[in-house]
Order: structure tokens, then C-alpha cells, then sequence
């Protein structure tokens, strides 16, 4: 039962207003009625008063939120039943909402799956065809499990990568802001001492003692420029086809690349083992897990792949022909094709990515702290060499 506040009229035309428990809006209207009060205003009272912790929701919040309600309903809670205890104390507003919404879907005849992509379109394309798995199989507390595992496991992914490049990212900030004072305040001292000689100084220093000069004379400029690029970035980051541009070219890069090659790989393997183990059909399955791949390139061989094991190909031999994956992981699943365990495989080929997608996480944060400092260092080096050659051809030196 959920509670309503209600305004209202009585029969003598007073007016009334005070809490109801209904099952929804309407049976709230109906119970009014009998009591003899036209009601006017009546909306739900849930959560009125509960004080949240923050505002947004985070994705630790969300699959958080899928492994409470597995286990709930692992304990044998109902369904309904799971969705009032996990409100009871939500610490997040967004996902309280959310919540509501699905719950409301939920009395009202509606399927969890559905009502999980229309209420909550940031989970992965995958969670809801699992939880449709579930629903059709009985399993769905097991499927919502596997939902918040996979999600657990893609955050860790972005974590590694996130935790690879905080500290780079750092040195690459406080390097610029180094680079902007040495600009700011040091060049042009340099700068001032070198006006009547600046004819007879190399051309580097000439351009660096320039640059000085004009950070120095437009220094609001400089600092307004610096930010307008900071929100720009933001924004072009958040911009969808920005975003696919940059996974595209993430891809691409060394250490990088590899490291996101293999936590894709993973992720589509675990997500085709875990849809066959749940007793969706190989095109089925295949089909959810091109949803969670982040490369575009490998989503196009994927969606290839699926086209030729749906006209009678075998799978390994359709991954060999559409996509990059290698001998090992193609013998596995030929192996569990051959066996008739063939998600039994995939999950193996999926801890076997993620072990190597740890390996390569570690590998780029061995590589990107130096060549982080190698970088800024080259740029202050670079100024340091100007200015010296500047003022050591103020002098001229005679060797006999």
C-alpha cells in the first residue's frame, strides 16, 4: 500500500485535506468518496520528509540497487514488497524517484523489465533483456545477480583506467598552470632585460620571450580563455559524438587500446555465456551482448558475426572472418561449441580478459606517470634552454 496526501471538500463544503493509504491514485479517489469527500488534489505521499544524501545518482548507486532487490527476492520478498523496503531508506533522491516510477509500473500490471528501460535508460542495454530472461525462465533473482556483478565489474574496468590516469592527469594540470606562470611572471623579466638586444637572440627565444609578453599584457585574456577551453571540453565530452570519436581513437592508441580491447572482449564473452546459461538462444544472446561493446568497430564485426551464425555459420569461424579475436579465444569457443557447453567457455574466455585487462591496467599506469613528466618536463626544459641562449648571446666570448 502506498500513502497519499489529499485536498478536498466535504459534503457541507468545508475543506478537508489529510493522508490516505491506497493501493494507487485512484482506489486513494474511490475510498475519498465513500467517505463523502470530493477530492481535488490527491498525490502521492511517499517520501515526504525522507531526507536524502545526495541528489544524483552514481552507478555504484544503481547496481547497488539491483543486488538488494536480488537478494530480496532470493529471501522470498515479493516483488512489490522489495520495492517498499528498499525506499524505506534511499539515501539517493534521483534513484528514489526512479524507483517510485518502476514500482508504480509495477501495480499497475506492468513487467519489471520494461519498466527498468523506461524508468532507468542509463542501465546497461543488457540488464533489461536479462531481467526478461529471468522473468520468462523463474530466475530473476539470479539474473538480477548476474546484472549486478556485470555492472560491478564494468565500473571496476572505468576505475582502473580512471586510477591509471588520475595521477598523470595531475602532473599534466600542474605543469600547464607551471607552464602559465613561468609564461606570466618570469619570461617577461627576462624579457624587459633583453629589449635592446633582442635583434641579436636566436629565434626560439625570441618566440618564447614574445609568448611571455603577451601572457603577461593579456592576462585576463589568458585566464578567460583557459576556462572558456575547460567548459568547452566539458561540454564536447558530453556531447555524444564526441564521445564516440574519442572511444574511437582510445581504441586505437598502444597500451590504451589493448587494455579497452580486452575488457570488451570480456564483457561480450561473459554477457553471451551468461544469456545461454540463462536459456537464451545463441542468436539471442549474441544480439544482447553487441549491446555492451564500446568499440564501433567491433559492434559492426559482432553484429556480422551474428548475421553468419544466423544463416548456418559456425561461431568461431564467423569471429575469425568479422573480428580481430584471437586464436585462443577461438579454439575456446570451438571447443564449447563442440561440447555443448559453449557458455561454460565464454565465461572462462571472460575471467581470462579481465585478468589481462587488470595486467595492461597496471602497465598504463607504469607508462603514463613518466611520460606524463617527460612531457611538462621537455616544455619548462624548452623555456629554460631560450632563455639561457638568450642571455648567453648578450656575450660574446673569443677563443685563441
Amino acid at each position: 500500500m502506498a500513502s497519499f496526501s489529499y485536498k478536498g471538500l466535504k459534503r457541507d463544503g468545508a475543506p478537508v485535506e489529510g493522508r490516505i493509504s491506497a493501493a494507487d491514485d485512484a482506489e486513494a479517489i474511490s475510498q475519498l468518496r465513500t467517505q463523502g469527500i470530493l477530492a481535488y488534489e490527491v498525490r502521492s505521499a511517499d517520501g515526504e520528509g525522507q531526507r536524502f544524501d545526495r541528489r544524483r545518482a552514481r552507478p555504484k548507486d544503481r547496481h547497488r540497487f539491483i543486488r538488494q532487490l536480488a537478494t530480496l527476492l532470493k529471501a522470498g520478498s515479493p516483488l512489490l514488497a522489495a520495492f517498499d523496503s528498499l525506499l524505506e531508506e534511499e539515501p539517493c533522491r534521483e534513484l528514489s524517484e526512479q524507483m517510485r516510477l518502476i514500482r508504480s509500473d509495477l501495480r499497475g500490471g506492468g513487467r519489471l523489465s520494461g519498466a527498468l528501460s523506461r524508468h532507468m535508460p542509463v542501465l546497461p542495454d543488457y540488464a533489461p533483456r536479462l531481467v526478461e530472461l529471468g522473468e520468462a525462465t523463474g530466475s530473476l533473482d539470479v539474473r538480477l545477480n548476474e546484472v549486478a556483478s556485470q555492472m560491478e565489474r564494468d565500473l571496476a574496468s572505468v576505475e582502473e583506467v580512471r586510477n591509471a590516469l588520475a595521477y598523470p592527469a595531475f602532473l599534466a594540470v600542474a605543469g600547464v598552470g607551471a607552464v602559465i606562470f613561468i609564461f606570466m611572471f618570469v619570461v617577461p623579466r627576462f624579457s624587459a632585460l633583453l629589449d635592446n638586444a633582442q635583434a641579436d637572440i636566436p629565434a626560439i627565444s625570441r618566440i618564447v620571450l614574445g609568448i611571455g609578453q603577451f601572457f603577461n599584457a593579456n592576462a585576463p585574456l589568458v585566464i578567460g580563455g583557459a576556462v572558456l577551453l575547460v567548459v568547452l571540453l566539458v561540454q564536447a565530452w558530453r556531447a555524444p559524438a564526441t564521445r564516440r570519436a574519442l572511444t574511437a581513437l582510445a581504441f586505437r592508441m598502444p597500451v590504451l587500446g589493448r587494455f579497452l580491447e580486452s575488457s570488451d572482449t570480456a564483457r561480450w564473452a561473459r554477457v553471451t555465456g551468461t544469456a545461454l546459461s540463462a536459456g537464451a538462444g545463441l542468436i539471442d544472446a549474441l544480439a544482447l551482448a553487441e549491446r555492451g561493446v564500446l568499440s564501433p568497430r567491433r559492434r559492426e564485426g559482432l553484429e556480422q558475426v551474428r548475421r553468419a551464425v544466423r544463416s548456418g555459420e559456425a561461431l568461431e569461424t564467423a569471429l575469425r572472418a568479422h573480428t580481430t579475436t584471437d586464436a585462443m579465444t577461438l579454439n575456446l569457443v570451438r571447443t564449447g561449441r563442440l561440447s555443448g557447453a559453449l557458455d561454460e567457455m565464454l565465461i572462462f574466455v571472460a575471467e581470462a580478459g579481465e585478468q589481462e585487462a587488470r595486467n595492461l591496467a597496471k602497465r598504463l599506469t607504469s607508462l603514463a606517470e613518466p611520460l606524463a613528466i617527460a612531457f611538462i618536463a621537455s616544455i619548462i626544459g624548452l623555456i629554460v634552454i631560450s632563455l639561457v641562449l638568450a642571455m648567453s648571446s648578450l656575450y660574446s666570448f673569443q677563443i685563441n
